[in-house]
């Protein structure tokens, strides 16, 4: 018969599962099924909450070893979450300027053609209005 696995090995496989998942949602670890690397923050962030309530709703029935590693690794993802969240800012802020400018170069790429007004336009009324 196979050794029983005790309670404190289960739950650090617990929270070892959900610790994986919140750096899988954080990007910092592919997807097991797509292998694709890819940021889920609003996922990364309920996962970090829920380790942080098993945590609390544990307190004072943690060996010191599950206390470590469980108060560790809470601490681990919050730092790299507030990371996470600061390069989607970051790379939202690099992407704005570059729409902005490729808008304008639009317009003023539209302005240089000899394509005739829309019907109805403010163009086209200035036309017939000659």
């Amino acid at each position: 018969m196979a050794d029983k696995i005790s309670s404190e090995q289960l739950f650090m496989g617990l929270v070892y599962s959900l610790v994986q998942s919140a750096f899988i949602s954080l990007g910092k670890l592919p997807d097991p099924m797509s292998g694709k690397i890819e940021r889920e923050l609003e996922q990364a962030s309920q996962t970090i909450d829920l380790l942080a309530a098993l945590h609390e709703k544990t307190t004072g029935n943690l060996s010191g070893e599950e206390e470590k590693f469980l108060s560790g690794t809470i601490s681990d993802l919050r730092l790299n979450y507030v990371d996470e969240v600061n390069k989607a800012q970051n790379e939202k802020n690099e992407k704005k300027p570059k729409e902005d400018k490729t808008a304008g170069d639009k317009k003023e790429d539209a302005s240089k053609t000899d394509v005739p007004p829309e019907k109805g336009s403010q163009t086209e009324k200035k036309d017939t209005e000659k």
